[in-house]
């Protein structure tokens, strides 16, 4: 009975790269671990290079059995190799923009392409996270406004910058949230902070937007 596993296509699926790169972080690690159950991780990582051709021929040359033998390996070597080549890149091409394939797509190598796109994506992201913590850091909730609805955005925020790998610490999410309530939340937020601190436990950001949003 073989040994071998069929993965299929649905169990290859990763999401499609943001065009703004929000999500590079989560999408390159699912890439890398796609392409890694297809055993052919060196096509992306550089680590491997196109088989050798281990007999120079010349014109009207003959060659010899051994080197037919020869030959003939190489070229199934080359089959192994090409095939690697094309699930990389198809891959790839699957889960990128028109516009990005256009960029990359005269590369000659999948290692020559995911060099491009990681170089690219990783200056997006960082940009943007750069402008969502900003935006998360100056969100605020207008007095009398829908607190429900503030704390879905401030989670949502979180979320992109956790795709992004740079998610705020507890500690400062914390400090966000705070600061972004309506003064008229002062007496509250005293209270239920006092409440947890007679208890001597720790009010997690979560705990603070799970308690009660009337004032």
């Amino acid at each position: 009975m073989s040994s071998t596993i069929k993965l299929g296509n649905d169990f290859m699926k990763i999401p499609r790269l943001d065009k703004a790169g929000k999500n590079w972080v989560i999408y390159k690690a699912r890439f890398l671990w796609s392409i890694d159950a297809r055993r052919k991780l060196e096509h992306v990582d550089g680590s491997a290079v196109a088989p050798a051709d281990p007999v120079v021929c010349v014109a009207n040359q003959v060659l010899t059995s051994a080197e037919v033998t020869l030959d003939a390996e190489w070229w199934k070597e080359m089959k192994t190799w090409n095939q690697g080549e094309a699930i990389v890149k198809q891959q790839i091409a699957s889960t990128i923009s028109d516009s990005e394939f256009m960029k990359i797509c005269g590369k000659e190598t999948a290692y020559d392409i995911w060099e491009a796109l990681e170089g690219e994506f990783k200056n997006k992201s960082r940009m943007v996270s750069v402008d969502l913590h900003h935006w998360l850091q100056q969100e605020r909730c207008a007095e009398r406004g829908d607190v429900r609805a503030h704390f879905s955005k401030l989670r949502l925020m979180r979320k992109d910058l956790a795709a992004m790998g740079q998610v705020p610490s507890e500690d400062d999410f914390y400090a966000i949230i705070m600061g972004s309530l309506p003064a008229a939340y002062d007496p509250y937020i005293s209270a239920v902070n006092a409440t947890f601190s007679i208890i001597r436990t720790t009010l997690s950001a979560e705990q603070l937007m799970h308690t009660p949003h009337t004032v």
